[in-house]
């Protein structure tokens, strides 16, 4: 019996044995990473150990919920829950050395709001009631379904244009931004559906060695800046593409690239030394071999002090992910130090909803997280607009409205994760809602970033993914 549907581009429906079985392996991992962390944890408090791993349990249940029943959506507000578990759970239950300084109160609080944040998102998600969305506008492929077959196209572009960026130095200065939103939008979606039809059994063995090229090259590309974050997004994207159609892990990928991940980790600190702090212009392509072989024996060969505080692997690879650090320093100093924002924060959005061509000076979306930055005596207000301070949205609603705007944030995105679920299951992955759904998918790494920064960019690049294609559609196809 032929599973597939044209309504979801040729995408097979998954086998619920292997859906039950991706559900086994994702609770064994859990339950085996929560007795580790707690075994080897350098924090005595129960108390802080028990809202540990419970919101590492809030962050993994939609996730695991979606694999033990098969559910057909693609699990969007699945993937942003669990990125709460290396970004804040984990920091808790290692015991962060920027979480132990602050006070057992302020860490409790900390917890308190965490958890009320989880538990907000994860009630309004499962309690939201909504139709299918009826605008034909929204839904209908806006490009045919037989384009699938031309997305490997997107991945050759993106790799194309990142070889330009970082070796031939011929992009106009004036329009790197534009180009880079372009191409790291036709990129991304190209990646995601490439990987949903390798999970779907749908890529020839050509393709599946364009797509493995075209991912090792970018990552080549994405690392020499010495910068991580980029490329284990690319990594993570292709992850989730993979397995929201396959229901399987790739086991062995995961084993090659975690711990080279790690020693790209640990040598990184030495490396951005030696090529930061002694004004060393990034690797040539010649010189890239011997640029990573470097990096990887700085990894394998860590400094006495990083050997001595950060042998495992888990540490190598979150000592820089936590932000429950800052939403304790916001648990710390609010109120009493630093009076409630009361929603100022969230006061420049409407403004970026504006074009830039209607409103050339109109103030920038950063302004949000200078703001929070200087109300907490992190930067000083001449340095704001050097000095770039990740709180995270948990943080922010905090610093805003307490413990009730961590409910209110966990509301908005449970709410909005649902509606958009719903209005995307069963339509065209080329549709408005379905391109919508890999845009998040992407940005649902960006926990970094702060409300407006997060919401604008995926905007910006919202416009270049969807906005051209349903442009195209308008005026040449047959609406």
């Amino acid at each position: 019996m032929d599973t597939r549907t044209s309504a979801d581009d040729g995408m097979a429906v998954p086998d619920p044995h292997t859906s039950r079985q991706l559900y086994r392996i994702g609770l064994g991992a859990l339950v085996a990473a929560s007795v580790g962390l707690v075994y080897k944890s350098s924090v005595a408090d129960p108390l802080l150990l028990s809202i540990g791993v419970v919101s590492m349990f809030f962050a993994a249940l939609p996730a695991l919920n979606w694999a033990r029943r098969g559910d057909l959506h693609f699990p969007v507000f699945e993937m942003f829950m669990l990125t709460s578990i290396p970004f804040y759970s984990v920091p808790l239950l290692a015991g962060h050395p920027e979480v132990l300084r602050f006070s057992d109160s302020a860490t409790y609080q900390a917890g308190i709001a965490l958890l009320l944040f989880q538990l907000a998102a994860g009630i309004t998600f499962f309690s939201t009631r909504a139709g299918p969305i009826r605008s034909r506008r929204l839904t209908v492929s806006l490009l045919p379904s037989s384009a699938l077959r031309y997305a490997q196209t997107g991945l050759w572009l993106n790799t194309a244009y990142l070889y330009a960026y970082a070796f031939l130095d011929i992009i106009p200065y004036e329009f790197i931004t534009m180009s880079r939103a372009i191409f790291f939008g036709i990129g991304t979606v190209s990646l995601f559906i490439e990987m949903r039809r390798w999970g779907a059994g749908e890529l020839p063995p050509t393709a599946k060695l364009a797509v493995v090229f075209n991912v090792l090259f970018q990552l080549i590309i994405l690392f020499r800046s010495l910068y991580l974050i980029v490329g284990i997004s690319v990594l993570l994207l292709a992850l989730i593409g993979y397995v929201s159609t396959s229901r399987r892990i790739p086991v062995l990928a995961i084993g090659v690239m975690l711990p080279l991940l790690a020693v790209l980790h640990t040598g990184k600190t030495k490396m951005r030394i030696e090529h930061w702090g002694g004004k060393t212009t990034q690797a040539t392509v010649s010189e890239l071999p011997e640029f990573f072989e470097t990096w990887i024996q700085y990894g394998l060969s860590p400094p006495v002090d990083q050997e001595d505080n950060n042998t495992s692997l888990a540490g190598r690879l979150f000592e820089r992910a936590s932000l429950f650090q800052m939403l304790c320093l916001v648990t710390e100093h609010s109120p009493e130090d630093a009076p409630y924002l009361l929603g100022e924060s969230y006061r420049y959005i409407p403004a970026q909803l504006v074009p830039s061509i209607l409103w050339p000076n109109k103030p920038s979306s950063l302004l949000s997280n200078e703001m929070l930055a200087i109300h907490f005596g992190l930067i000083a207000a001449s340095s704001s607009t050097s000095v770039s301070i990740a709180f995270g949205m948990i943080a922010e609603s905090y610093a805003n409205f307490g413990l009730l705007g961590c409910v209110l944030l966990g509301v908005v995105l449970g709410y909005g994760y649902k509606r958009l679920s719903i209005a995307a299951l069963g339509q065209p992955q080329f549709s408005a809602v379905g391109l919508i759904t890999i845009l998040l998918a992407a940005w649902s790494f960006q926990v970094e970033q702060i409300f407006a920064t997060w919401l604008i960019s995926m905007i910006q690049a919202g416009f270049v993914v969807i906005g051209v294609p349903m442009a195209f559609r308008i005026f040449f196809g047959n609406d």
